[in-house]
């Protein structure tokens, strides 16, 4: 996973949840999906943009926008690692379609799972020029490391999930 992120690992600084400034601790510092959280923030379904993909015999690995269908806004940058093996065939080739985020196919599978962050962090915007900032003067932005996973505990996917600047 770390091989399909765009950044070094120097590049983050790590944050306690309650230091994110207030509106990306809104986005991320809680217990859901960021799908389904990012859809009712910005009032739209999303649609994702796959800039790479990867595939090992255990992990589906993708690099991705997560955008508006209404405006085309990137309201997202990702870095997934999906565990195959928690997913049935037809899960699969949604998965691996490309076209759907992965909240929303859990949620239209109603696959059960638990959302736990596993840190948040600032990065610098410059170095995330494919991210457009809505803000010249932004120089941060936020994100998180999410673990998903079946509430038996079985892991459903890793994500690091980073929030335009604003």
């Amino acid at each position: 996973m770390r091989d399909s992120c765009r950044l070094q690992l120097d590049a983050f600084r790590a944050l306690p949840g309650s230091n994110l400034p207030d509106g990306a601790r809104r986005l991320l510092d809680h217990g859901r999906d960021m799908t389904s959280t990012l859809a009712d923030f910005h009032a739209s379904d999303l649609r994702v943009e796959v800039l790479q993909v990867g595939e090992s015999e255990d992990f589906y690995l993708r690099e991705v926008f997560l955008r508006t269908t209404a405006t085309d806004r990137v309201v997202e940058y990702g870095v997934l690692a999906v565990a195959l093996n928690q997913f049935n065939a037809v899960q699969r080739t949604a998965l691996t379609a490309g076209r759907t985020p992965l909240g929303a196919i859990l949620h239209k599978f109603e696959i059960p799972f638990d959302s736990s962050p596993l840190g948040f962090f600032a990065v610098p915007a410059s170095l995330l020029p494919s991210i457009p900032a809505p803000s010249p003067v932004a120089t941060e932005c936020f994100g998180r490391f999410n673990r998903l996973a079946k509430p038996s505990g079985e892991p459903l996917a890793w994500i690091l999930e980073i929030l335009p600047s604003s």
